[in-house]
Parts: structure tokens; sequence; C-alpha cells
């Protein structure tokens, strides 16, 4: 089974498995901070970040989830992001009350006292939740732009797992942007105790429940899967997969790869995806990895799926489209049908279901492309009657629609320097 990581973990992975040898020999995480807990109690994850500094000098960063035994910070270890001085004094402040309404609560009879239990631990709520509230605005995450956000600027929704922020990944990316320190490998393991979930010295990937939250922000890319050759992303909508003429267009997942790892080729994309749709994308970082991904794109070895929303009820439940498409000389970049001059383009669809959408209906399809023409996608909808919603070249963007709802859902492909035969599924957010 492959290891998920958002960057290479191989060097990391050697480095963390080290330091569980040095925990089973030394019996603390650091003088004075005892093993004792996690092999009898509970274990916690550990992660190791690999580094360089401006000079090209590794630096190795530790980082333990949460707080270890009550602490925030021991020796040795990364520090947390947010601010530990607020975080006591809110703590200090509201946890005894909290404490005091379940204190009043347990010394209650349940059935004769039941209305005062209902209105303390309303009471009581409240009070978690300011203090939650409270400690929110004390995080702050550094990005690998240099830029610093808040929590809640990064994570959009109103109800997210606690603890958010506080695992490994986003500790060690968090100091090595802070310290100007450029990152090269991850790995996390867990340490401890067995649970349910996580098994002692076994090596793990950034949790997807929290850290999928926050490192594409921190990172400037929602990364699936990172090796030495190759990384998987999750491309937004909105922002193009290779450079454009224009100035605007320069920022794109080709430019970020390339910040997060200088070494890699300028032109990685093995292919694109259109600036207006998101979606799951792979780059092969050297001329090897690209050229062999090229490849199976080209004898068609790669298998792709889409889901759009389109307007209108798509009547019936599935089909095929075969329209040849070529480029409108007369108005760049619109594609058009042309069976004299343009090229094959074939795409099965299914029907998935219909929905109310706005005053009237929509329906989700499933899109598999056998070849990969310009607006290949777009364009056969068209030709069904039932454009894209949001796509501004083949149908309309209306009011209140800021995207076009197409989205890559699926990719599979051998990797192309073991033959492991690859598959990541990203579902869509509409």
């Amino acid at each position: 089974m492959i290891k998920n990581s958002v960057l290479p973990s191989t060097l990391a992975d050697e480095k963390i498995l080290q330091l569980f040898e040095e925990f089973d020999k030394n019996k603390y995480i650091y003088p004075g901070f005892s093993t004792d807990s996690l092999i009898n109690k509970i274990g916690m994850m550990f992660g190791i970040l690999v580094c360089e500094d401006n000079q090209g000098k590794e630096v190795i960063l530790k980082a333990f989830s949460g707080q270890f035994c009550g602490h925030w910070i021991v020796p040795s270890f990364v520090e947390p992001n947010l601010d530990i001085e607020s975080f006591n004094k809110i703590t200090n402040y509201y946890d005894p009350i909290t404490k005091a309404f379940s204190k009043e609560i347990h010394a209650l009879d349940r059935i004769v006292d039941a209305k005062k239990i209902e209105e303390l631990s309303e009471k009581r709520k409240i009070s978690s939740t300011i203090t939650l509230k409270k400690i929110i605005d004390t995080y702050s995450f550094t990005t690998i732009n240099n830029k610093e956000y808040s929590l809640k600027e990064i994570v959009k929704t109103k109800n997210y797992p606690s603890g958010t922020g506080d695992c490994c990944a986003p500790k060690l990316f968090g100091h090595a942007f802070r310290n100007k320190l450029h990152p090269i490998s991850l790995s996390e393991g867990f340490y401890g105790l067995p649970t349910r979930y996580k098994e002692h010295k076994k090596l793990y990937a950034p949790c997807k429940e929290k850290c999928s939250l926050i490192l594409p922000t921190m990172l400037n890319l929602d990364i699936l899967y990172s090796d030495e050759t190759i990384t998987v992303v999750n491309k937004e909508a909105g922002i193009p997969t290779i450079p454009g003429r224009d100035e605007s267009l320069k920022d794109c997942v080709t430019s970020r790869l390339k910040t997060l790892y200088p070494s890699s080729i300028e032109m990685s994309a093995a292919h694109r995806l259109d600036m207006d749709t998101s979606g799951i994308i792979v780059l092969g970082r050297t001329k090897e990895a690209h050229r062999n991904l090229s490849i199976q794109f080209q004898e068609h070895l790669v298998k792709k799926e889409y889901v759009a929303l389109v307007r209108g009820i798509v009547k019936v439940a599935s089909g095929t489209i075969e329209l040849p498409l070529r480029l409108d000389m007369d108005n760049r970049p619109t594609q058009i049908v042309d069976f004299d001059k343009g090229k094959s383009a074939k795409t099965e669809w299914t029907r998935i279901n219909v929905l109310k959408y706005k005053d009237g209906y929509a329906s989700r399809i499933l899109l598999k492309p056998y070849t990969g023409r310009t607006h290949q996608l777009r364009v056969h909808c068209k030709e069904m009657l039932h454009p894209i919603i949001g796509d501004r070249l083949y149908g309309e963007r209306m009011e209140g629609e800021e995207r076009m709802l197409l989205h890559a859902r699926y990719l599979e492909f051998n990797h192309p320097i073991t033959g492991v035969r690859m598959s990541f599924t990203v579902e869509p957010d509409f």
C-alpha cells in the first residue's frame, strides 16, 4: 500500500524510526519528559521534517501532536501554531467556570433536579463554546509565501474538529516557514499504547480530518501524494495549470510546485485542466518521470473521470458522444465541432442524479473522456444541449455562479519509475 504524503517521505521515514529507537533506549522524549504515559496510558503522533537552510545545510525538525502531558513546549521540539500566553490566560479563566458547572451538575439528582441540570448543562455548553472561540483566535499559520493567516481565515466552515492545527505537519511547516527553512522530506509515526486506529511505531500520512483543512493553504497546493519524482495535486478552480502570457496568469500549479520543489523541472505538468476546472492532476518533477507520464496520456493508458453539474434535466441515463473538434480560428480559444477538419473526440457519460437548482433543475453527470481534446467535455456537454453550469465559453455564468462546475474526480496511471498502478479520488464540493 502506498503511503500518501504531501512531501517525499523516504529520508524522514529513516529519521523518525531512529527517533523511536532513542525513545526506547532513553525512556524519555527529552530529559524530564518520560515516555511512561505513552507506553502505559495513551500513545501519540510524532513527526519529522527534514529541511535545508539558506546555505543548504540540513536541519531536522521534530514535533508531537497537541500537548505532551499538558506541555505545549518540550525542548528540541517545535512550538505550536498558537500564542501560548493567550491560551493559558483563556483556559485559566474559563476552565474553572466550566468545571464548576460540571461539579454542580454531578451533585444533583437526575430525576428530582432534571430542570436544574438542563439549565446548568446549557450554561456549561455556552462556557465551553466561548472558550473554544477565544482559543481559536490565538492561532496563526505562516505559509510558504511568508503570509500569515488565522485559523478562521483558513477554515471557512463553522464546524471543524477540535485540535485542528495542532497536528505534527502544521506545526513543522509553521516553524520551517517562520524560520526561512526549505522543507525536503516529511514523515509521521505513532508511538505508544496502540489505539483502534494507530499501531505502535507505525508510520502514517498527515490526517485527512484536520491536516487537509490546513496544509493546502500553508503549502499553497492541495497535495494528495508526493515522492521524489511525481506530485499529485487537487487543483483549485480559478488558477491555470501552466503559466499564461498575462502577468495575472503567472501564478499557476507548476509555478507553485516549483516554489515547493526548486529542483523540479519548469514544465512539470504531464496534462492540463482548464483554469475554471478543479480536480486531480499529476506532475512529473524529473524529465524521465514527465516523459513517461506524457507517453501514458498519449497512449490512453491513463484513466480519467470527471463530474459536472449541467443545466436542465438529462433524461437519458447514459450515452456516448463522438464529435470531432478543432479550434475556432476566429474566436480563440473556443473549440467547435468540425466533421471535416476536426480531431476525433469521444466521451462517455452517465447521469448520477437530478436536483433542484436555483429556479429550475440541474443534472449531475459522470464524464469519461477517451480522448483529451481542448475543452472536449465542455463542448460535448453543450452539444447535448446541457451546458456545464458556470461555463463562460459554452454556456453562461448566471448571477451567484462563481465558477464552472466541472471537477476531475478520478485519475489512474502507472507510476513512471516503479510501474505501480496508482489511483486517486477526490469528490467535488458541488
